[in-house]
């Protein structure tokens, strides 16, 4: 009997599920003071990884500083200070009459040093424009040899108003409760200690012109009053004179004719006016170029003494040198009065009359003449009314005269005075120092700067190092990056 064999089962194919998605990254961990922590380690290893390299940056961004301060142009700052006490009312000159603004010279200090001539001066006085490429900083005699190779060279004119300019920018004057204080910064420490020296000269021989100069201008004009006076006492005298003669003539006598003063004749108004002017500009000139050579000669006694202590190449030896050599050039107030005065003296011409007409009258003769004019030639002549009042005439314009004298005389003590107490009247109590280091840039600031910025770009760089180079070389990173905590770690020799 057969059997039947029934087949085996075959399993029934199963669709395929959804693949199981593939396991969360890890989360990210929070920003903490231990997430902080590692990654200061993390720029701490990279310093002991690079070490050439973080030294090489730093030196190489202290060296670069360094050098590019050694090229670059300079800045050095010079300032002096001065003592400008107020003076008193001349009294001599009037009642209560007051020279220019001499109570009060600080407030004139910054028109004075920065007026036009004035620069101009001191840029001839401290010869800029050959001194001015001798301490030139490399980079920038660089742009001059390159600017002269391009361009043609400007005339000696355009870099002396160049210069007007740049002063003008880079001197500064300060005035306070009755002091100035003069200043410059310039990029060369020689020439701002002999434009400060200059400047402080100058001012202070505007200063001078200003107040003596003044005085001067008062005494010439009390001369030209004294000069009328006196011609009109020569008209009375001679008025006094006809009378007489009428009177003997009359009576038949022979008048016995007094000494008379044979006077110059009295110009106008305006050549009086003119006169007066020159006279006064030739005293002040007097006066600056005494003023000057009082200077003078303290520097040289000055320099004998520095010359005595230092070698002729010394520093001190070439300051005092360099300042004998501006002082011995003639001030700007010097050459402005020098100019006024030859276009007066010019007029003068023009009109018929001397420059150097005297106005100063003859006192010694006009005090003889008042002792004998007035004696009389007859015993009764006074009885003449009119030869009576003549008299009188005669001895007004005497006592005018004779009182407009007296007016010049102290006028003239005022003068010696002024001179006398002027170098009180301003002492400088901060005197000029050449300056021992530059204010832009200060060294010791940049050095320390450039110590700061060469650690940070240094350790910078040894960061972006590691980082760029997509390399685990701490061990957080496996644990942050993989998930996966750290069971060991090797460390190969």
């Amino acid at each position: 009997m057969r059997q039947s064999v029934e087949p085996p089962e075959q399993p029934v194919p199963q669709r395929p599920g959804p693949l199981a998605p593939p396991p969360a990254p890890p989360p990210e961990p929070e920003f903490g003071w231990a997430f902080a922590g590692l990654w200061v380690l993390y720029v701490a290893h990279s310093l002991g990884r690079h070490k050439a390299l973080f030294a090489g940056i730093w030196l190489g961004v202290v060296a670069l500083t360094l050098g590019l301060v050694a090229v670059l142009p300079k800045t050095y700052e010079v300032t002096t200070t001065l003592q400008a006490q107020r003076a008193a009312i001349i009294s001599a000159l009037g009642s209560g009459i007051t020279v220019g603004d001499a109570d009060a010279p600080e407030k004139q200090a910054a028109e004075t040093v920065l007026r036009h001539d004035n620069l101009v001066a001191l840029v001839g006085q401290t010869d800029l424009i050959h001194n001015w490429p001798k301490n030139r900083a490399p980079l920038m005699r660089l742009k001059d040899w390159i600017w002269s190779h391009l361009f043609k060279p400007p005339s000696e004119e355009s870099q002396v108003e160049g210069f007007v300019g740049l002063l003008e920018k880079r001197l500064t004057v300060t005035s306070g409760e009755g002091t100035v204080t003069i200043g410059v910064r310039f990029p060369d420490a020689q020439l701002a200690y002999h434009l400060v020296e200059a400047a402080v000269q100058n001012f202070l021989e505007a200063r001078h012109a200003a107040e003596i100069s003044s005085i001067a201008d008062v005494i010439s004009i009390l001369e030209t009053r004294a000069a009328q006076a006196q011609g009109q006492l020569d008209e009375a005298l001679r008025q006094l004179q006809q009378l007489r003669a009428a009177r003997a003539e009359r009576l038949g006598k022979q008048v016995r004719r007094g000494p008379q003063a044979k006077a110059a004749p009295i110009p106008d108004q305006e050549t009086s006016q003119l006169l007066v002017q020159a006279e006064g500009k030739r005293r002040a000139i007097a006066d600056l170029e005494s003023f000057r050579q009082r200077r003078i000669t303290e520097l040289e006694t000055r320099l004998i003494e520095v010359r005595a202590l230092y070698a002729s190449t010394h520093p001190a030896v070439a300051d005092v040198e360099q300042s004998l050599r501006a002082l011995r050039q003639e001030s700007p107030q010097v050459v402005t009065l020098r100019r006024e005065l030859a276009a007066l003296e010019g007029e003068l011409r023009r009109r018929g009359f001397r420059p150097d007409s005297p106005l100063k009258p003859n006192r010694p003769a006009e005090l003889a003449l008042q002792a004998t004019a007035l004696d009389p030639t007859d015993p009764r002549e006074d009885e003449d009314p009119d030869i009576d009042y003549a008299k009188s005439q005669v001895r007004h314009a005497v006592n005018r005269f004779n009182a407009m004298l007296d007016r010049v005389e102290s006028a003239r003590i005022e003068q010696d005075t002024a001179q006398a107490a002027f170098k009180y009247r301003y002492v400088v109590i901060w005197p000029a120092q050449r300056p021992r280091g530059s204010v832009q840039p200060n060294p010791g600031l940049v050095f320390l700067a450039s110590l700061v910025a060469g650690f940070f770009l240094a350790v910078m760089g040894t960061t972006l190092v590691d980082l760029t180079s997509r390399r685990i070389v701490e061990p957080w990173q496996v644990e942050r990056g993989l998930g996966v905590p750290l069971l060991s770690e090797v460390r190969l020799p």
